[in-house]
């Protein structure tokens, strides 16, 4: 990870320097398989199939490329048919008192044309426009695709994390009743203090209250789930309900090279909109340019139906136009100075999306290294804590220790054991992050 802010200044200095941009290639990475989780795979393609952001990235990409083909349209003469009868009848005082009025009727047919000639380069420039920015919508689209992916895994992870934890508070629970039944059996036997079944029913209870709201969580959970597959909540698949435990949280982590991240969508798609500007400053330049073009019919117009088809009935014309402005107010000057700064602020959302990848690749290694050593150390805790358990309630019963020690013993086993879950549940979160910052993968 040491070479990553070397590598931000690298990408810096090369699209400021108006060097050639990064290339990038489809990234086809299954990473959320690396869980060995089934369902998680099953969930994935359900969301990559219906999740509404996918699809609405997904049609932003047909309609850029619908504007690419209007665009080469204009590549193309543009032809029209118009058929039609006339009749008129002219004033005859126009020419004198004596005049008398005129009248005429007749049949006409024309076929037009009109073709700009792309001999200075407009309609290439915009046609060249609108292919970058199909590039670009590809791009969003494989951002919208990983963070959906992301989001599931992180989602379903939390599920299961939830459900642990109610697991192990309805443990706690399920003991410290039998607990508390004890304690009263002893204190009507006269053998210990109300004391000791005050401290027994705040035990208990007090783990009982945390049941509700982790019962809310794991439903939140199944909801958020159902909004990212794009299903009403009674279209989740029944497994999904199933004890599933988490998975392994180790994974091991390779050297993760500098430039892995130029693939990231946000990345590729910064780069895509520096050519999408560059390609809008092109088009501002070309107006600078003459147009050429091409206006031609030709048709047939005669009093009597049945004369259009003559050959004196026939009718052409033919209009090439070259055309330049020559002045305009500015108005040109002022739109390529736009297109200019357009560009460059493109540029400074490059440079800034490249340092904020590299920082949260860094973020997310740091945070799932951490929390690895964290759970090793938490486990030694659980394990020592379970110990103490047993220990504490066997001296209570032969009266060799206070009540007191036990609820102690048992407040510690209960938080140790939901840290562990929560830091295992962050540590999956961690390495989705990871996965994320990283284009997916490594």
């Amino acid at each position: 990870m040491k070479h990553h802010s070397s590598l931000c200044r690298v990408i810096s200095a090369v699209v400021l320097a108006g060097g050639a941009l990064f290339c990038h290639g489809e990234n086809t990475s299954e990473w959320w398989r690396t869980f060995n989780d089934s369902h998680l795979d099953t969930l994935i393609a359900m969301g990559e199939a219906n999740n509404y952001d996918v699809s609405m990235a997904m049609r932003r990409i047909e309609m850029a490329k619908a504007a690419v083909r209007q665009a080469e349209s204009a590549w193309y003469p543009q032809l029209g048919l118009q058929a039609g009868w006339s009749k008129a009848r002219q004033s005859g005082r126009l020419t004198g008192r004596e005049g008398s009025a005129t009248g005429t009727s007749y049949f006409s047919g024309d076929v037009t044309m009109s073709w700009e000639i792309d001999v200075f380069g407009k309609v290439r420039a915009q046609v060249n426009h609108d292919k970058k920015q199909v590039q670009l919508s590809s791009a969003e689209f494989d951002g919208a695709m990983l963070t959906v992916q992301a989001s599931i895994a992180s989602a379903y992870f939390t599920l299961l994390m939830h459900r642990a934890q109610l697991a192990v508070a309805n443990e706690h629970a399920a003991n410290q009743k039998h607990l508390l039944d004890i304690t009263e059996t002893r204190y009507r036997t006269k053998l210990v203090s109300k004391l000791d079944v005050a401290q027994a029913s705040t035990l208990y209870y007090g783990t009982e209250s945390s049941i509700p709201m982790l019962e809310s969580s794991v439903e939140a959970d199944y909801n958020a789930i159902a909004l990212l597959l794009g299903l009403e909540r009674a279209q989740l698949p029944v497994w999904l309900y199933d004890e599933t435990p988490l998975p392994a949280t180790k994974q091991d982590i390779p050297e993760i090279p500098a430039d892995l991240i130029r693939r990231r969508p946000d990345v590729v798609a910064a780069e895509k909109s520096i050519e999408v500007a560059a390609a809008a400053l092109g088009i501002a330049r070309s107006e600078y340019l003459p147009s050429l073009s091409l206006q031609a019919s030709a048709g047939t117009a005669a009093h009597n139906i049945g004369d259009v088809f003559d050959r004196p009935a026939f009718t052409y014309s033919v209009a090439p136009t070259l055309s330049w402005t020559i002045f305009d107010g500015f108005g040109r000057r002022a739109a390529t100075a736009s297109a200019q700064e357009n560009m460059k602020l493109e540029v400074d959302n490059y440079n800034m999306t490249a340092l904020g990848a590299a920082q949260e690749v860094n973020n997310a290694l740091t945070s799932y290294n951490s929390t690895i050593r964290y759970i090793d150390m938490l486990q030694k805790a659980v394990d020592s804590s379970r110990e103490s358990v047993t220990l504490s309630i066997d001296q209570y019963k032969q009266g060799l220790t206070d009540f007191y020690n036990v609820v102690e013993a048992h407040l510690n086993y209960l938080t140790y054991q939901n840290n562990l879950v929560s830091a295992r549940g962050q540590a999956l979160t961690s390495l989705i992050d990871l996965y994320k910052s990283l284009g997916g993968g490594f």
